[in-house]
């Protein structure tokens, strides 16, 4: 590594694809607002999602596609990928390397030490194993884990309660973390709109109470949870309708068991938006049902926006949904609970009014974009000074 003033960093990230999601504007944000002065910076990633367009707006920014990058386990595409990471790392020379979430630290970090990379750093953003899988997978996958926090050089997660269970794991040293919390662009969500005029847009009238969820619709976020206690809400106020922000594979698991329910005239599935910080502003009661979750970037987003949130104590949530006080936490998969906190909220303008003003004021300081990405560029200088003094 040369010590040299003028020499910018090379600083190499790499994610699976680019689909709309926490880890992905995570990334994103980095690699946009680097100082370009002091960074000279690379993005890894496969050529697919529906952020790939935003991505290659990025002003200087170096992109590398790799086609077999992609977050489900398929052997050979994973060798083929780990081969092109490991040629690209070796002939860029890059000063970091900073992978993010499980696939990507996995090839990643691996092809980074095999390659001789100075610096290495691995984001958590969740951890690749849960209480919900079987017991023997789950322990298998602590391994890999501790295996790569062993050659990595720091470790960043988005929660203290999750860098808190990393160390109580084994998977490091403590020493080895360090928190940064997930940034977000805060613009977006400033902007006042017009709230009667975004519900009439989406067809809903009369007053009625919107209750809605944001994120994939996968097992992680258990939307077929979310249905489930519409059902029973419903068995209690019949003045709302209800609202799902996204798209995955249990789409139609979730569509299917909204008409099995007899619901599905009472609830939207959406798809991903653009216009999420617009759609959280016609929300009465935001609901995140995750059965695990690193923090949950829409938490976040919703809270800033101030509404009344119901949330599963799981992960890194209860670091920010304190019962009482900025919400209401209920355990996974308990169905009747999530509806019984929704109806509160509901029932309830008072307290959801100043729960919702105590969510905002806990996520503005700490979550802004610039202090994300200032944290960042400390971490890599103060490593890179390191390094300069190690190999004296």
């Amino acid at each position: 590594m040369n010590d040299k003033q003028t020499k910018k960093i090379k600083v190499l990230h790499i994610i699976t694809h680019l689909p709309i999601g926490g880890a992905q504007d995570n990334t994103l944000i980095t690699v946009e607002k680097l100082d370009r002065q002091k960074f000279d910076v690379s993005l890894m990633c496969s050529p697919e999602g529906d952020w790939l367009e935003r991505a290659t707006k990025i002003k200087a920014l170096n992109f590398i596609f790799v086609e077999e990058l992609a977050r489900k386990i398929r052997l050979l595409k994973d060798f083929i990928a780990f081969l092109k990471i490991c040629s690209t790392i070796k002939n860029a020379k890059y000063d970091i390397v900073h992978t993010h979430s499980s696939k990507p630290g996995f090839l990643g970090r691996l092809a980074a030490k095999l390659t001789g990379v100075p610096i290495i750093i691995h984001t958590i953003h969740g951890f690749p194993f849960h209480d919900f899988m079987n017991s023997v997978t789950k322990q298998f996958y602590i391994g890999i884990e501790r295996f790569l926090s062993r050659i990595s050089d720091k470790i960043v997660t988005v929660s203290k309660l999750n860098l808190e269970k990393a160390v109580d794991l084994g998977l490091e040293k403590r020493s080895k973390f360090i928190n940064i919390y997930s940034g977000i662009d805060f613009s977006k969500f400033d902007i006042k709109i017009d709230a009667e005029r975004k519900r009439k847009e989406l067809g809903i009238l009369n007053g009625e109470k919107i209750v809605g969820m944001v994120g994939r619709l996968s097992e992680q976020k258990a939307p077929l949870d979310f249905v489930k206690a519409i059902a029973e809400v419903l068995k209690v106020r019949s003045d709302v309708r209800f609202v799902i922000v996204g798209d995955g594979e249990l789409k139609q698991k979730t569509l299917d068991l909204s008409k099995k329910l007899d619901v599905d005239s009472k609830l939207m599935v959406l798809g991903f938006r653009e216009d999420v910080p617009e759609l959280l502003q016609t929300f009465d009661v935001f609901v995140l049902t995750s059965l695990w979750e690193g923090l949950g970037r829409s938490l976040t987003e919703a809270m800033y926006t101030g509404r009344s949130i119901v949330a599963t104590n799981v992960e890194g949530v209860p670091e920010l949904v304190k019962t009482g006080k900025t919400g209401v936490l209920v355990e996974p998969k308990d169905v009747k609970a999530i509806a019984k906190a929704i109806i509160y909220f509901l029932d309830d303008e008072k307290s959801a009014g100043e729960m919702g003003k105590a969510a905002a004021e806990c996520i503005h300081a700490d979550f802004r974009a610039d202090v994300m990405v200032r944290n960042l560029e400390k971490l890599y200088d103060d490593l890179v000074l390191e390094k300069l003094q190690n190999n004296k």
